[in-house]
C-alpha cells in the first residue's frame, strides 16, 4: 500500500513539473533552431571515424616534416587518431631519417603516441 501512495505522488508530482514546461532549451536550441552543416561544406579530406582535432595534429605534424630538410622529400604519410595518436607510414630513404621522423612527430604539442609503420630503408 504504501508503494502505490510513493508512486501516485512521484506521478503526481511529475505532473505538476511539467505542467509549467514549454519545450526546447534555455538556450533556443529547439529543433527548429538548430542549424546542421551543409553536407557540401564538409571538406572530402576527413575520413569517416576521425575527429577534426585529430586532423589538425596531422596536419602539425605533416608542416614539421616537411620543414626538416632531410625529411623534405621523403613522402612520408600521416595519420591523425582521436587521443593524440599518430601513425607514420611510407618509406624514409635510411633508418636515421625513420628514427628523426618518429622523434620529430613526437615532439608536436598534443601527440602522445607515435605508431611507427614505415617500412624498412
Amino acid at each position: 500500500m504504501r508503494a502505490v501512495k510513493f508512486l501516485t505522488a512521484c506521478a503526481c508530482g511529475a505532473t505538476v513539473l511539467l505542467a509549467g514546461c514549454t519545450g526546447g532549451t534555455p538556450w533556443g536550441a529547439t529543433p527548429q533552431n538548430i542549424r546542421l552543416p551543409r553536407i557540401e561544406n564538409i571538406p572530402a579530406t576527413m575520413e569517416a571515424g576521425t575527429t577534426a582535432g585529430a586532423q589538425r595534429l596531422a596536419e602539425r605534424v605533416r608542416a614539421a616534416l616537411n620543414a626538416e630538410p632531410r625529411l623534405a622529400g621523403s613522402n612520408l604519410q600521416v595519420e591523425g587518431f582521436e587521443g593524440g595518436v599518430i601513425i607514420l607510414s611510407g618509406a624514409p630513404p635510411s633508418a636515421a631519417e625513420r628514427e628523426l621522423a618518429v622523434q620529430t612527430a613526437r615532439q608536436i604539442p598534443g601527440v602522445r603516441d607515435v605508431v611507427d609503420r614505415m617500412s624498412a630503408p
